[in-house]
């Protein structure tokens, strides 16, 4: 799952499918012939099954953008179904073009709140309002149309989009910033922003395509349903804190061991202690810390938090005598690793603290340091059973001195 939850995955998954559908395309379309409105319906069933999950998993962000994403369908259905060159249509199109990336944009930047909070009914209050004022741009404007069609400013490439390629050009650098923002962050909400502006922006560069914004709305609804049980896994599996596998996923992968493997426990040395020294804050980073040592331990060893300051380290398929050298390795690594810290009487004042920042006496280097015990599968007959003994082995090495490491025998 670390895989699937990375950036480059998350960036990757929506271009392919999009390459995958441009591929396809007619192919799909004459296979799903006789189903056209089945095709018309299945991006307001996967929008609204995707809003509903956001509700359920409390992500007020993407629950904003999947209604954007409706409203915007809504009038593509509604309102933009008759050819470009006719009546109002392009005006409508362009109001379109316009308004679903900027409200996308917004979405991007701003922080997650509650759909029931006075952001949430600010939200829905101006989706109402700039309907009403694009509607009230077609009442009044709505002769200008063709002459926006043909205006030399709004340069179009006829043969590829009917959008005018300024604007083109600007859900370009949307798209981009979307990217970015994903690649840096690699949040759930980021995830779901790329997917929104770039299937929005495809819909919209390829607005003539017969059919083309039921079916990228429709792969649009269905990653952002992905989005949301992947982000429902996330919250089960994986700790908060230190993003590394929690305790839930542990127990389940005791449940699919082969016969050989070894677990390991790993607990912070006077953790408390420090903690209530530097702060919560900085025992956070403390756990990070060591969290990020064991992702990078060497032996095929998957880690995972236990609970507070305790970890376990599962080696498949590996007894303990080829496991030493590498829990002997962490726990090195965690002791030689100088943890700096800020001092703890630095000014509250932005302008002293910015003077003082980066000064050798605004800096205080610590060394944190583990105790680990651990069992194999020859040492008992079932994972929980060793994984008590691993426990039991932790212990001897705290009562041994700690920074030390023992076998369970």
């Amino acid at each position: 799952m670390g895989l699937l939850r990375s950036s480059a995955v998350r960036v990757g998954t929506p271009i392919f499918l999009l390459l995958l559908l441009t591929a396809g395309y007619h192919p799909l379309i004459a296979s799903l012939a006789p189903y056209y409105n089945l095709i018309y319906a299945a991006p307001y069933f996967l929008l609204l099954t995707a809003l509903l999950l956001s509700h359920l998993f409390k992500s007020a962000r993407v629950g904003m953008m999947v209604v954007i994403l409706l409203v915007g369908y809504t009038v593509i259905l509604t309102r933009l179904q008759s050819p470009l060159d006719q009546g109002t249509t392009y005006l409508e199109y362009l109001l379109l073009a316009v308004a679903l990336p900027i409200n996308l944009l917004y979405m991007i930047i701003v922080r997650d709140q509650k759909l029931t909070s006075r952001f949430g009914l600010f939200f829905f209050f101006a989706i109402g309002m700039e309907m009403g004022w694009c509607a009230l741009m077609v009442q009044q404007f709505g002769e200008l149309s063709n002459y926006l069609h043909q205006h030399p400013i709004l340069v179009r490439a006829a043969s590829i989009s009917p959008m005018p390629l300024l604007l083109i050009v600007l859900l370009c650098i949307l798209v981009c910033m979307s990217t970015i923002r994903l690649l840096h962050k690699n949040s759930i909400e980021d995830h779901a922003a790329f997917i929104s502006v770039l299937c929005g922006a495809a819909t919209l560069v390829f607005f003539n395509v017969p059919f083309i914004s039921s079916l990228i709305f429709s792969l649009a609804g269905l990653l952002l349903v992905a989005n949301q049980v992947s982000f429902s896994h996330q919250l089960a599996f994986v700790d908060g804190l230190t993003e590394i596998a929690g305790r839930r996923a542990l127990e389940d992968e005791l449940k699919h061991l082969g016969r050989q493997y070894t677990l390991a426990m790993l607990d912070v040395d006077h953790f408390k202690q420090f903690n209530d020294r530097y702060g919560h804050e900085t025992g956070d980073d403390v756990l990070k810390l060591v969290a990020k040592q064991m992702a990078l331990c060497d032996g095929g060893a998957s880690a995972f938090r236990y609970g507070g300051e305790e970890f376990t380290l599962l080696f498949k398929g590996k007894m303990t005598e080829h496991c030493l050298p590498y829990l002997e390795a962490l726990r090195e690594d965690i002791a030689n690793y100088p943890l700096v810290l800020r001092d703890q009487s630095r000014p509250y004042n932005d302008k002293q603290g910015r003077q003082k920042r980066g000064r050798a006496i605004d800096k205080e280097p610590v060394n944190i340091t583990v105790s680990i015990g651990f069992a194999d599968s020859s040492q008992a007959d079932t994972p929980d059973e060793v994984l008590q003994l691993a426990d039991s082995a932790l212990y001897k090495a705290k009562e041994a001195g700690r920074n030390c490491i023992k076998g369970s025998t």
